[in-house]
């Protein structure tokens, strides 16, 4: 298991998050172009630079859905908002799997469940500077994407608590 740290900075035009391991190295970077209507974002390396995903915004969907894609804008997974009254619901869709997204009600908790196992969750920390989370992921190989995952789940909660605005 591994825990990281991501941490959204507050006074910037534009949403910019940084991500952290247990001993507060910087790791990863992620960018929303300014301007954009379809809420497009870079998750980059800090290390190398390297671009390693790229998220967009699906529009004319009644649904919050987003594509996730790698660093050569290849597909990767559809993210999608479903309908839920007393809890916050999201499917994940890759080419060989799905994974399940299930938060609390108030958008503080979540897991990522892939065949019934929960692969990684994160707790937003409720009293922070900036948008705070704390990020636990069991499977190591899939540490970047379930990171990646958790950035589009920030936007998507962001963008429906400004439409309730």
């Amino acid at each position: 298991m591994k825990q990281f740290y991501l941490k959204q900075k507050v006074f910037s035009l534009t949403d910019r998050y940084k991500i952290y391991d247990e001993k507060q190295t910087e790791l990863y970077e992620v960018r929303s172009k300014m301007l954009s209507l379809t809420n497009k974002m870079e998750f980059s390396r800090i290390r190398d630079g390297q671009v390693i995903f790229h998220f967009q915004k699906q529009l004319f969907h009644l649904m919050s859905t987003y594509t996730l894609m790698d660093g050569n804008h290849q597909n990767l997974a559809t993210v999608k908002k479903k309908l839920a009254f007393l809890a916050k619901k999201i499917t994940v869709e890759t080419p060989n799997t799905t994974y399940y997204v299930e938060g609390d009600l108030t958008g503080h908790q979540f897991s990522i469940i892939h065949n019934g196992d929960e692969v990684a969750n994160l707790r937003k920390k409720w009293i922070s500077w900036g948008d705070t989370y704390e990020i636990s992921v069991y499977q190591d190989d899939q540490a970047e994407f379930f990171l990646a995952l958790v950035i589009l789940l920030d936007s998507m909660f962001h963008e429906e608590s400004k439409r309730r605005h």
